[in-house]
């Protein structure tokens, strides 16, 4: 198994290189903010929604990169075993695209990190989430409420099969998936005292980007695209790919 990676931490705004050959990613996620999100942020390559009946690895408790690469896998995984989910997304080749992302703030130990999503329980809302997370920075300063999110995307990619891929049960060539590209991204600022702002989602109301006057909830979905920990890795990410040829024609 080959692997690759490449990260970006910024605490500036950041975009992506642009590319004459668009690809197409599949989003190893059910969720319509994410589905958006990364479709902006990848244009112009196309990001499709996984299809139904793909059930992916639930996340663990070690690391970003180890859940976002469980998911890019779990999704090959399934397409490769089943030609009925991988001709509905219009077959190879295919970029698996995953991510796990969260939030980490110094003083309480980079929590919630990879419990973001479910920080105040299993069954928690984002403002259940935030809202505890405000509670355990009460009384701290400015300078102690350093936080960043984080993001780690993950990529498996189904190559047309060719004469050279690996024989089927009746002895056609099959597509395969030997390869893994892993980037990263961090989006430093200050957890502020009360929530601002009304858009985006998870901790967006509580997260105040270095050298923004603005909460991520505050701010458009245009400048979050470009700016955000998602923008940062997707940079990363297509940086990584264009150096490993899988942008071309």
């Amino acid at each position: 198994m080959r692997r690759r990676r490449r990260g970006t931490d910024a605490r500036g705004p950041g975009g992506h290189p642009g590319s004459a050959v668009t690809v197409r990613f599949l989003l190893a996620s059910g969720n319509r903010n994410k589905l958006r999100e990364f479709g902006g942020i990848l244009a112009p390559h196309t990001v499709l929604a996984m299809p139904a009946g793909v059930s992916l690895p639930p996340e663990g408790l070690v690391s970003f990169e180890q859940n976002a690469l469980g998911k890019a896998r779990g999704l090959a995984r399934a397409l490769l075993a089943d030609a009925r989910l991988l001709a509905q997304v219009g077959g190879p080749p295919l970029l698996c695209l995953a991510d796990d992302s969260g939030l980490e703030v110094e003083a309480l130990g980079w929590a919630p990190g990879v419990t973001s999503s479910r920080y105040a329980g299993e069954d928690a809302d984002d403002e259940m989430n935030w809202r505890k997370l405000l509670s355990q920075l009460e009384g701290y300063s400015d300078a102690q409420r350093r936080a960043r999110f984080t993001c780690v995307v993950a990529v498996v990619p189904l190559r047309a099969p060719s004469s050279k891929g690996t024989a089927g049960a009746a002895g056609a060539s099959s597509p395969s998936a030997p390869e893994e590209y892993v980037a990263h991204g961090r989006w430093w600022g200050n957890i502020v005292r009360e929530p601002r702002g009304d858009g985006g989602f998870g901790y967006d109301p509580v997260f105040l980007p270095d050298g923004s006057a603005l909460t991520v909830a505050q701010l458009s979905p245009e400048e979050k695209e470009r700016r955000s920990h998602r923008a940062l890795a997707a940079k990363a990410l297509l940086e990584l790919l264009e150096r490993e040829g899988l942008l071309e024609a």
